[in-house]
């Protein structure tokens, strides 16, 4: 219950402070009374910031988790009830591929490098990241589907299983996918500086933070709400 509180905590300060504005101040002012946590690289108070960039980091594994929670079902189903050989083996050539750097090479089509970085659009980014995921978990649920429900094809039977067996599997695993899409994409930050300006995740502020490292506060901060985030998320995923 503990873990629930402080998640929903953790939602409401983000969401709050980013509608309510607090004072900016000069550039790059580092953490004082009037600014706990410094101010940004255009004088914007960091808890404004970072309060922003936790709802987008939030919003990206919310999306990843739903499209890959819908397509490991919708698959996982399937290739449980019918044409299993093949269809398992297609999830297992999947899952062999080197996810990141083909994720960075599908975002070179549709990104726009800066030099730097590399700037695409923050929906179409969760879209990729999401329909490269999901085959993990489709994997899982086609062996639950084959042992438990594979010699029963009545009507009945399935309809059973998909509203009572699949509804608590879907939360069994949304948690650990919105976990895969916030690493992926933090991964992705990291090695290809990939990003949305119009959505600055806490990992876009810590690319930014990566060629200001004397103005520690840029990078302190989000890697610390980052970290209370990714413990949040993993302990509710328990």
């Amino acid at each position: 219950m503990i873990k629930e509180v402080l998640f929903i905590i953790f939602v409401v300060f983000s969401v709050f402070f980013s509608f309510y504005q607090l004072p900016s101040g000069p550039s790059l002012s580092p953490p004082s009374v009037s600014y706990p946590l410094g101010t940004y690289i255009n004088g914007e108070n960091m808890i404004n910031v970072n309060a922003r960039a936790n709802v987008d980091t939030l919003i990206f594994g919310f999306v990843v988790g739903v499209l890959e929670v819908f397509l490991s079902l919708v698959y996982g189903v399937v290739s449980g009830f019918r044409f299993r050989a093949v269809m398992v083996r297609f999830l297992d050539s999947l899952n062999t591929i080197p996810r990141i750097p083909f994720l960075l090479s599908i975002a070179l089509f549709y990104g726009t490098p800066t030099g730097r970085s590399l700037i695409g659009n923050f929906f179409i980014i969760a879209l990729t990241v999401g329909l490269t995921g999901w085959t993990y978990y489709a994997r899982q649920i086609s062996e639950i589907v084959f042992k438990e429900y594979s010699f029963s094809y009545s009507s009945f039977s399935v309809i059973f299983f998909i509203f009572r067996r699949m509804y608590k599997e879907s939360f069994r695993f949304f948690v650990p996918a919105m976990l895969d899409g916030i690493s992926t994409f933090t991964a992705m930050g990291v090695i290809g500086g990939v990003g949305d300006p119009n959505y600055p995740t806490l990992t876009t502020l810590l690319n930014t933070a990566s060629g200001l490292l004397p103005d520690y506060w840029l990078f302190l901060t989000p890697a610390i709400f980052r970290g209370i985030l990714l413990i949040l998320l993993i302990s509710l995923s328990k």
